[in-house]
């Protein structure tokens, strides 16, 4: 099954695996707190894009998704 190139694809520390359909549901639907408080421990593109959540705001605010421009394939 191929995903669309938007998809987001997230591990917790549980290691478990959170599939996004793009960046904005998965910043819509994580909590800033659960960021701060270091719960997601990757999150990539589906091309292996090194992705990084961040909560610049603090545990109250939003969440950023931000690309990195590496790729770890190997990691995903």
């Amino acid at each position: 099954m191929e995903l669309p190139p938007d998809t987001v694809l997230i591990f917790d520390r549980d290691e478990d695996l959170l599939v996004f359909e793009s960046s904005i549901h998965a910043t819509n639907w994580i909590e800033a707190i659960d960021v701060d408080e270091g719960e997601y421990t990757a999150a990539y593109s589906t091309d292996g894009g090194v992705l990084t959540l961040t909560a610049p705001e603090g545990p109250e605010g939003s969440v950023v998704l931000s690309k990195t421009g590496s790729v770890d394939l190997s990691d995903l």
